[in-house]
């Protein structure tokens, strides 16, 4: 849980120019980044690295928007930190949580 902690306070990084969002603005890209979260603890688990974990979410046919690009590779990263027994916890899920709560 401490690195979900942690890893809350680099989301102004993803962020970005995210003072500026509106509230579902907010809603959709944390949405967004909890699902390649998601995608990101799916393929640590069926055995993938995290080399190809970002191939795949980089690759067009995807489905993840180019606006969420360049988040793929911090948050792979992030999720191939956890330790496995983390795995079964619903990372994307607390993941979108603290990242609705954040704000700068």
């Amino acid at each position: 849980m401490l690195r979900v902690l942690t890893l809350s306070c680099g989301l102004a990084v993803l962020a970005g120019a995210a003072s500026a969002e509106t509230a579902a603005q907010k809603a959709e890209r944390c949405a967004a980044q909890a699902d390649i979260v998601t995608l990101a603890v799916d393929a640590r688990q069926e055995g993938r690295d995290a080399q190809a974990t970002k191939a795949m979410m980089e690759a067009a046919e995807s489905g993840i928007p180019a606006r969420y690009a360049p988040g793929i590779t911090p948050l792979v990263e992030w999720v191939f930190t956890l330790p496995e027994d983390q795995l079964a916890l619903d990372v994307g899920g607390a993941f979108e949580k603290q990242c609705l709560e954040f704000s700068q």
